[in-house]
Parts: C-alpha cells; structure tokens; sequence
C-alpha cells in the first residue's frame, strides 16, 4: 500500500527538516537527496546538510546509485536497527511483545499468557524482566532501544474501564503503568490505546505517505478506530479520539457501558455477536460455543464464530453479516465526515474476519461514491492485523524520537 505523491502542501502541522527528512525516506525509500528536496520542500543546501548529520548518527546510510540521464544519484535508506523500540499489547489472553526497528519490521517477537491476578508490582516485574528477555534475543545493542509502547483496549481516562479491560489491569491509570514500569526498566515508556497504536504501526510498517489521511479501524474486545492526518494520529482533548464503537446506530437502541445508547459496540461488537451465538443453540453448536465456560475470552469467542462462517455454518454467517451491516454504515460516515479514501481493518477480530466485513463496507460506501462524491475509497486489511497494536505501540516510540 503506497500513499499519494509526497508533497509539501497541505501539511497542518509544521515539521522541522530532520523529522521530513526521516519520514519522507521511511514512506519510500531508497530515495536521492534531490528526491527529498522535492518531497519536502527543503532547499538541497538543506537536504544535504540534514542527511550528513542523519548519516553521522548511524540513521541514515548510503546505499547503491540510482541510473539518470546524467550523474548517478546516491540512494538513502533508514539503518533498520539504528532505532528499535519494544511494543507491548496487554490482552485478556495473551501479552505480546514485539521489538521494531524504525523501518517498521518486526526483529524479534514474544508472546506470554497474560498473567492471572497478579498483583501491580508483580505484573510490572514480569513485563520488565520479558522487555529485557526480548531484547537480549535479538542480538540488538540494547543501549539503541529507545523506549516501550504500550497499549490497552479502550478509551483513555482515570483508568481502564471495566468493560473495556484485561482482567489483570481493571483498575489501572496509564500514567500509573507508565510511571512504574519506566522505574523498572530504566526507560521511556508510552501508553496508547490499541486502535490509535494500530494505526500508527500501520502508517509506519505500510509506509504510508506523509501527506495520505486515512483511518484504521480496529476490532479486538471492542471496535474502535485509529485517525492519521499528515502523519499525526487524531487523538483529541482527552486523547479519546476514533471512538468508532460509540457512533450512534439506533437512537432508542439497547444501552451501552459507555453511558448512551444504540452505540455500535453495543448492536454490532465482538460482544454482541458472541451473545447472539451464545444465545442460538445452532449458532453456539457451530462454533464450539459453551456459555459454561468462564475461560473463554471476547476475542476468542468471536474468533471461533468467524472460523465456524467461514466454513459455511449458516447460522454464524448470519451474525456476522448482521454485524457488518452496521459496521459498514458507521465506516461510511467516518469516510464521510473525514473525507478520506483509504480504510485500514486491522486487529484481531478483522484479521478473524474481513472476508465479511471487508466487502461490506466496500459495498457500502461504492454506491454513493459513484453517485455523488465520485471517489475512489480502497478498504484494505493490515497485513500485520493480528499483531497490530503491539507494533504500532513500538512506532509510537520511534515517531516521538523523530522530532528530537
């Protein structure tokens, strides 16, 4: 997936020549210094002095000419592991780990049952000594490491709500997680949630172009939904923004934890779809479902009724296409009201199940595009869906280090 042709114009937000320069050679490298003048709108006085000190710190390296009609160009590209960063994606189920260089590949990965009451310090204990496991895998020199993402589902506030969180972390406030983990390992730490971490690992291992506006959506536990503008992610006054699971469907709907009523999550999430199998003896018997068992996580649930309707059980085909028709009417509004042409699905539960949602949504939002707005909106699923949020809490880390 590539983005629009890199340009200086539109951008809202003032950027210096360092940061233009790194993410002008992330979104399409190799690239010349003539190239990045272009891109970026720096003189080439600019552009080589920038790339020289870029080259000094190890972030930059020369690699191979590029054939002109006159002199050969020198090609740049990101040193992969000048930068890396630790991501971590706190789920009911599991605890993911993955290390990532500022090119946005995954160099080592590692995933831990998520702990079972385990008390703050020694959860904070456990993820400090895993951190350390990961990084001394992968033969990386741990002092290039700048820092730890980390994600969680649901909106941002005093803490993790109760419905939105891990059994081991209700209770919690990010700045606590942050602040206590930070003292174990010796390093930043950062805390996201899952669908804006999503998004910006997608922005950063799809390599968007920096100018390209587009919104990740994304399905764990919950539906939500990251936004990237200029490269930015949207994240609002109490950084809550692309709330997507809490778009009003139904105004006399069912009501919903966050307080309102006829919300998405509430008529068409992971949740809703699971009580609606749960709650049909043939739908349950197709996916393996047991109300009985207390084991059982949202997301895996869900998981097992996009397995059982992709093997053609009617009954969970049914929910999920039920479903989707919500999904796909809140996803044109956000395109509507964004005025932007790239959807990205991404997390677990679209990993699980795009091939309904997918074109869905595709099928939603073509009809008034060739009638009214003549656009072209693509709807493309992450091709690192699963692991979204724990490399993107990584590229939260890298793109904060870009500015320094």
């Amino acid at each position: 997936m590539s983005g629009n042709a890199l340009t200086p114009v539109g951008r809202s937000r003032r950027t210096g020549a360092r940061e233009s320069i790194l993410d002008a050679i992330r979104s399409a490298e190799p690239l010349s210094r003539v190239e990045l003048a272009s891109m970026t709108g720096l003189t080439e006085a600019a552009v080589s002095m920038t790339v020289r000190r870029l080259i000094e710190e190890g972030l930059v390296r020369e690699t191979g000419r590029s054939p002109t009609g006159g002199k050969p160009r020198t090609l740049l590209r990101l040193d992969p592991v000048a930068r890396v960063a630790v991501g971590i994606h706190l789920d009911e189920d599991t605890t993911t780990y993955v290390l990532t260089g500022q090119t946005g590949g995954v160099i080592s990965r590692l995933a831990r049952p998520a702990p079972a009451g385990a008390d703050p310090d020694t959860l904070v204990r456990g993820l400090a000594a895993d951190v350390a496991v990961l990084i001394d895998a992968s033969g990386v020199d741990p002092a290039r490491c700048l820092g730890v993402g980390v994600v969680w589902p649901g909106p941002h506030g005093p803490g993790v709500h109760p419905e939105q969180a891990p059994t081991h972390l209700r209770g919690w406030r990010g700045d606590d997680l942050d602040r206590r983990l930070a003292a174990a390992t010796g390093m930043q730490v950062l805390v996201e949630n899952d669908a804006t971490a999503a998004a910006v690992g997608e922005y950063w291992v799809a390599r968007v172009g920096p100018t390209r506006a587009f919104a990740a959506l994304y399905m764990g536990s919950g539906i939500g939904a990251g936004i990237v503008i200029d490269g930015v992610a949207l994240r609002g006054a109490q950084a809550n923004a692309g709330e997507f699971g809490h778009l009003c469907l139904q105004i006399d709907g069912p009501p919903c934890w966050c307080g309102s009523s006829g919300c998405l999550e509430v008529l068409a999430g992971p949740q809703a779809v699971v009580a609606a199998a749960l709650a049909d003896p043939v739908a349950a018997g197709e996916a393996g479902l047991d109300a009985a068992d207390t084991r059982r996580s949202v997301a895996a649930d869900f998981a097992a009724v996009a397995r059982a309707a992709r093997t053609g059980a009617p009954a969970c085909r049914a929910l999920l296409d039920d479903s989707a028709r919500y999904v796909a009417a809140a996803a044109e509004s956000v395109v509507n009201l964004l005025d932007i042409d790239l959807l990205v699905l991404t997390g677990p539960g679209f990993a699980a199940a795009s091939f309904v949602y997918g074109p869905a949504i595709t099928s939603r939002i073509a009809a008034a595009d060739a009638r009214t707005w003549r656009r072209s909106v693509s709807v493309t699923v992450s091709l690192a869906a699963a692991t979204a949020s724990a490399t993107g809490a990584a590229a939260v880390v890298l793109q904060s280090s870009m500015r320094r």
